[in-house]
């Protein structure tokens, strides 16, 4: 009974925690795609790049939608770093685009271990991670993903809570799981 009422805190934490800081900190949601034209920056460093080699070959295979790209995978990347979820982006805070707002407390990075662990292991919970996968590389797609993260809400929070249940089935889990209780609460606390 008690074991249940434990992973249940743990859950509620893991829930509440995103949600709290689109409270203090609300969003204001844009939907400019990354198709918004060159800015001087891009093309000056696009003019560069070519400049350093003048074969055919790469004139060919570098131009102009090599800016698309190179905008499309500075997002995918910024998606895909755990940085953004659990640490608030630190300390690569220099990002341009990115938000820098309290998702997860960084404790809770420990259950995404075993969550890899038994996701990958049964065929059932791979879904989580083509939804996830699917979802980071249309929000790739968008300028400022400020607000639109919030889509990846639902898959993290599955895979975290699979893994604060897979903690708390070992023998002794819930001496961990309640530490993390208390040091969760008291980032959750930081956010006001």
């Amino acid at each position: 009974m008690w074991k249940k009422i434990i992973l249940g805190i743990i859950i509620i934490e893991i829930v509440i925690s995103w949600p709290l800081s689109l409270i203090k900190k609300p969003v204001q949601i844009k939907f400019d795609s990354i198709l918004y034209p060159t800015t001087q920056d891009e093309y000056l460093s696009f003019q560069n790049k070519l400049s350093l080699d003048t074969s055919r070959i790469k004139r060919f295979y570098y131009n102009k939608t090599t800016i698309l790209k190179e905008r499309y995978l500075k997002n995918f990347l910024v998606n895909m770093d755990l940085n953004n979820y659990f640490f608030t982006m630190h300390p690569r805070e220099d990002v341009s685009g990115v938000d820098y707002r309290f998702k997860y407390p960084f404790w809770a990075i420990i259950f995404l271990i075993p969550a890899i662990k038994i996701t990958l292991k049964n065929k059932k919970y791979r879904k989580i991670w083509w939804l996830l996968l699917g979802e980071i590389m249309v929000l790739s797609l968008f300028k400022q993903m400020d607000g639109l993260d919030l889509i990846l809400f639902l898959p993290i929070t599955c895979l975290l809570s699979i893994g604060a249940k897979e903690i708390n089935r070992y023998k002794y889990g819930w001496i961990l799981n309640i530490g993390l209780i208390i040091l969760m609460a008291v980032e959750i606390g930081r956010i006001f």
